[in-house]
């Protein structure tokens, strides 16, 4: 049984999400960001013009460096945020398609490949004795993330949360993007649970939207990261600031 703020709810389904929920969201993906552009902009001449379309498309304040959090580089898949990009440097730098395609997914990789990750990939809080706990009652696990499945697997396996799970659903597995139902709907399927006896949680609006149109029980909105609970609250059956309120009790479960 878990308590979450004031529901009472015997889930056999938890379903996380990544960023920002379970992992520290801004240290990493704004090194990410700015890695990227400068392994860009060696490659390719950005006037200033280019400079402002490519940060206007991707929700950037060049001057602050600040992201919108209802844009792009914030509920974005890391596949969508390569296509922004790339339809920029078509738009402003003259490239071929799918030229400007293969530019972006090699300094994806390489701004990825030459980041400190142990220093800039962070849990949020105790991750594993929380997992563990939530499996110990009898609940399955699973994670669905917007990212590719290959940064995704190295990050859990860097923090221990690689056997974590009993299903790991990722952005490039060929579903539909969140707030989509089907990544949802995949992991009840695997795991052999309905989706009413299934609970969400994550940190976007598309996390919590997903959980909606899948029928799960409950969408759990957690404050942890781009979004506050106002911008949460109206997609969120419950708003809280981690995933460490979400709590395993005796309580009798609501009806």
């Amino acid at each position: 049984m878990l308590r979450i703020a004031d529901r009472v709810i015997a889930p056999r389904l938890v379903v996380f999400d990544k960023d920002g929920t379970l992992i520290a969201f801004e240290a990493f993906w704004h090194a990410w960001l700015e890695r990227n552009w400068a392994l860009i902009e060696e490659r390719v001449r950005l006037t200033p013009e280019a400079r402002e379309g490519l940060a206007a498309s991707l929700g950037l304040d060049l001057d602050s460096r600040d992201w919108h959090p209802l844009g792009p580089l914030t509920l974005a898949a890391t596949q969508e945020v390569a296509v922004i990009i790339a339809s920029q440097l078509y738009r402003y730098a003259g490239m071929d398609w799918l030229d400007a395609l293969a530019l972006v997914e090699e300094t994806n990789r390489l701004a990825y490949e030459s980041l400190p990750l142990d220093e800039l990939v962070q849990p949020i809080g105790d991750v594993a004795g929380l997992l563990a706990r939530l499996r110990a009652e009898g609940m399955a696990l699973a994670l669905v993330t917007a990212d590719d499945r290959a940064p995704t697997e190295d990050t859990l396996r860097r923090l221990d949360l690689a056997e974590c799970w009993d299903t790991i659903i990722c952005g490039d597995d060929g579903l539909p993007q969140k707030p989509a139902p089907e990544a949802a709907l995949e992991a009840c399927r695997r795991t052999g649970v309905a989706p009413e006896e299934a609970i969400m949680v994550g940190d976007t609006i598309g996390d919590l939207q997903m959980a909606r149109r899948a029928g799960y029980a409950l969408g759990v909105g957690v404050t942890s990261g781009a979004l506050d609970a106002d911008a949460l609250a109206p997609y969120a059956d419950v708003v809280v600031g981690s995933i460490h309120d979400v709590e395993i009790t005796d309580e009798e479960k609501d009806r």
